[in-house]
């Protein structure tokens, strides 16, 4: 269901007042300031997508942050992803800052402080869980505040699917909500898999292997006999030298291969991409149903069971 707000009609001198509160309720409190508050005009549409969030806002200039103390008294881990249709931003995070021109697309993250300073005739905001998308980039954080290669198919595509998603009729339809998010998560990590590749050539041939090894057990998580003498072979390098990559990154290859299977099971479960919990053990790399359901509820204090029906 598709939900509108204007401050048309709202009393001049309450109406950024009143927005403000109604996209921080939607979204993630921050503060907000705006130079002329008695001529503020603005609009916001929002619906649900399975478990995210998409919006549409058309505003004046306006100028949001994020601070340490609303990380302390509003704690929220939600990835944003914004598309900018018309308008122009500033945006700020983590040292990085970027430009953000019609046609961009920017992602930030609501577990670190930000600003983000817009005027938008029209933006599209998609809240993302940070569980879902750190399942499939395990590493996004680090592209927040970035700038995304728009000239890139998959990203042109993303721009497209989350206009389309913007103004669809999914009104009970939650058989189409429910792959629609998944597949705007799916297309936003292959862009952010396309941006990593392109800084490749600038890593150290350590942090090469690492980022190697962990793609080819992603690749493989579904195979229970993955270990780490095939992900050494696959790497040509002695099983010591992939011991003492991921060393270096405070884990072990094993460790590594549990916690993206244990992801990759909760994933599969809240987007519904399973019916039954056997699959999303068996499916990621799990031989032992016992078992999995013990890591599992110790890890998300809920059995796979509970969190199947509830979804």
């Amino acid at each position: 269901m598709e939900i509108n707000y204007s401050t048309a009609t709202v009393a001049a001198g309450h109406r950024f007042e009143y927005w403000s509160n109604v996209v921080c309720s939607h979204f993630i409190p921050a503060s907000s300031r705006v130079s002329n508050r008695e001529n503020f005009s603005a609009s916001f549409s929002v619906r649900a997508l399975g478990n995210l969030t998409l919006a549409e806002i058309s505003s004046p200039q306006h100028y949001w942050e994020r601070t340490p103390q609303h990380l302390r008294t509003g704690p929220n881990d939600d990835f944003m992803l914004s598309l900018m249709v018309a308008g122009r931003a500033f945006l700020s995070q983590s040292g990085r800052n970027m430009v953000q021109q019609a046609g961009d697309i920017a992602l930030y993250d609501a577990a670190r402080p930000f600003t983000y300073d817009l005027e938008p005739k029209s933006v599209l905001l998609l809240r993302i869980p940070r569980k879902q998308l750190l399942f499939r980039v395990p590493e996004a954080e680090k592209y927040t505040a970035m700038r995304l290669d728009k000239s890139h198919s998959i990203s042109f595509l993303l721009a497209s699917t989350m206009r389309e998603a913007a103004v669809i009729d999914v009104t009970g339809h939650q058989g189409v909500q429910v792959p629609l998010a998944a597949s705007l998560i799916d297309l936003l990590a292959v862009v952010l898999r396309t941006q990593v590749a392109g800084g490749t050539s600038m890593l150290s041939s350590r942090e090469k292997l690492y980022r190697l090894s962990k793609d080819f057990i992603n690749e493989y998580l579904d195979d229970c006999e993955l270990d780490v003498q095939r992900i050494a072979a696959a790497q040509h390098v002695s099983a010591r030298t992939i011991t003492r990559v991921f060393a270096e990154h405070g884990t072990t290859p094993m460790h590594w291969i549990w916690q993206r299977r244990l992801e990759a099971s909760h994933s599969a479960l809240v987007e519904g991409r399973v019916q039954q919990v056997t699959q999303a053990a068996f499916q990621n790399g799990f031989s032992d149903l016992s078992h999995f359901c013990r890591v599992f509820k110790k890890a998300y204090g809920i059995t796979p069971h509970t969190l199947l029906r509830h979804n």
